[in-house]
């Protein structure tokens, strides 16, 4: 009989353990990818997911005094560079509830995780003492936490990701890996030299003129087996979460320069002989005088051909000429192994250079310490806050005459959000949505096509667009649940082509969304196709 007692004791106790929070303890989401979502899914994690009132947040940037504070671990290989980025953290009461997403780019997130394994999150132990460095508007959620707690920490820290955040789709991020390191072609820039194959494990990494940063070729599949394991690749699937319009900023700091109010407009045309193909393509007029400016030379700044903000504007913008993947390029006259790794090179004339910033971070700082210089970024508020406002050094511009953010144009003052600054329903980004505006893409969410993974990413996808428009509204909603936008979703898409080999299908009629889209044309749902042209 004792004996029987103690095995009921035991058995009770046992169950008492599982019931504890410690063992209820849960990552609700670990996403990674673009900039441009991260702001808003930190925010509807902590706002509907861990409750306002009850939810507490934590962010950091990349780096620490000694190291990365957080990065991303590519399992598949000890030769795959680490992956640094801006995290942010949201826990429940509890401490049994984490949701975090380390801000990199899209290839990296899709990359990431398409990987089989998946990369692990990775966060520094010394991140645990650091008090939280307040990256998200204190004026939307408070200030953040004193420091990470080692529940937190403990529970979250080598967790594999759960969700690829992304402003292209992964066809199309797979096409970009595939093009960086097929060998360089300069008759129609199909491949970018920085490997020696599309099926190249690891590419030469791709470098910053402004720092040490670096963007890194690793190879991925989409199906079937990855290509450094064989470990079958898991089904998953895309989730649209909204859209954001690629703008062009320059620095006004010069009055007769680009800060000119002459200068407020950027062309692209199918001959190659728009302003912005003369400037990025041909370094043929790295000049103010190109844009109606003086005669004052002008630095012109690329992103990494790895980024989503990359692919977008050489999609929508450059890649022209002939037919929809035309040969122009911004990568003309960029020989990785030639000297222009990193790229500060001087242009064939006007007296400026081309020089290449790595993340959107590394280009609105260097629009803002270089006088007539002029870069292109995914818009949000917090993007541009460095430079916005009647004070800030910079300016952006329409494009083909038509304004990216507004209505219409005024004088290219970028605006600033003191959060939140709320935006009535359907009012965001006019000229996306009625299809004049030419440079934008989809933002969306890669996860598994079921399961917890799927449940709580949609959750949280759901979160972010019934909430963007109140808050700070960076992107059109795709879709809302609660009225407060009539969403993209009923407006305008983008034509699929077949990409990486899958086939197109834009998903509208409930389909499962495939192919690429970057550049695709643009429609409108309730008109019939074309109507609008192909702005490829």
């Amino acid at each position: 009989m004792a004996r029987t007692m103690s095995l009921v004791a035991s058995c009770l106790f046992a169950a008492m353990l599982a019931l504890s929070p410690a063992a209820r303890a849960q990552v609700e989401v670990v996403g990674a990818g673009s900039s441009a979502l991260w702001q808003a899914t930190g925010y509807a994690a902590w706002h509907d997911q861990a409750g306002a009132t009850a939810g507490t947040h934590y962010t950091i940037k990349g780096k620490c005094t000694s190291g990365n504070c957080a990065q991303l671990k590519d399992q598949r290989s000890t030769s795959i560079p680490l992956e640094s980025g801006n995290l942010w953290v949201v826990w429940n009461s509890a401490q049994t509830k984490v949701w975090a997403y380390l801000s990199v780019d899209s290839v990296v997130g899709n990359r990431c995780f398409k990987a089989a394994p998946r990369c692990l999150l990775q966060i520094d132990a010394q991140t645990k003492s650091i008090p939280g460095q307040n990256l998200i508007s204190t004026g939307l959620w408070g200030s953040d936490a004193s420091a990470l707690p080692a529940a937190v920490y403990n529970l979250l820290n080598g967790k594999p990701i759960t969700a690829g955040f992304t402003d292209i789709r992964p066809e199309d991020a797979k096409f970009a890996e595939c093009r960086v390191t097929s060998p360089l072609n300069t008759t129609n820039y199909s491949g970018l030299g920085y490997g020696s194959s599309c099926t190249q494990l690891i590419g030469t990494s791709i470098l910053s003129a402004f720092s040490t940063a670096t963007a890194n070729p690793s190879n991925f599949n989409l199906t079937g087996k990855d290509p450094f394991t064989g470990q079958a690749i898991p089904l998953s699937t895309t989730i649209p979460i909204g859209a954001a319009p690629i703008i062009f900023i320059a620095n006004r700091t010069n009055a007769s320069g680009l800060g000119s109010a002459a200068v407020k407009n950027v062309t692209v045309n199918s001959t190659g002989a728009g302003t912005a193909q003369l400037l990025w393509e041909d370094e043929a007029a790295c000049n103010a005088t190109t844009l109606g400016g003086g005669n004052f030379p002008v630095t012109v700044l690329l992103r990494e051909p790895m980024s989503g903000t990359m692919n977008t504007t050489e999609f929508t913008n450059f890649r022209l000429v002939g037919s929809g993947l035309g040969s122009d390029s911004q990568e003309e006259k960029v020989n990785p192994a030639g000297g222009n790794n990193p790229l500060n090179q001087i242009c064939v004339s006007g007296g400026g250079k081309r020089m290449r910033g790595i993340g959107t971070g590394e280009i609105v700082s260097g629009v803002s310490t270089t006088k007539d210089s002029i870069g292109y970024i995914f818009f949000s508020y917090g993007n541009v806050a460095k430079i916005a406002g009647a004070a800030g050094v910079g300016k952006y511009l329409t494009l083909n005459g038509v304004d990216p953010i507004q209505a219409t144009y005024v004088n290219g003052t970028l605006p600033a959000c003191t959060a939140p600054c709320p935006m009535a329903a359907g009012k965001s980004f006019p000229n996306l949505r009625n299809g004049t505006y030419r440079s934008w893409s989809v933002l969306r969410v890669v996860t598994d096509a079921s399961g917890t993974n799927f449940t709580n990413v949609s959750a949280l996808v759901t979160s972010a667009q019934n909430l963007v428009n109140s808050t700070v509204p960076d992107f059109v909603p795709f879709k809302t649940t609660n009225g407060s936008d009539p969403g993209l979703s009923t407006e305008v898409y983008r034509s699929h082509y077949l990409q990486s080999g899958i086939s197109p299908n834009n998903g509208l009629g409930g389909q499962t969304e495939a192919g690429g889209d970057v550049g695709g044309c643009i429609e409108k749902v309730s008109a019939p196709p074309g109507v609008l042209g192909c702005h490829q």
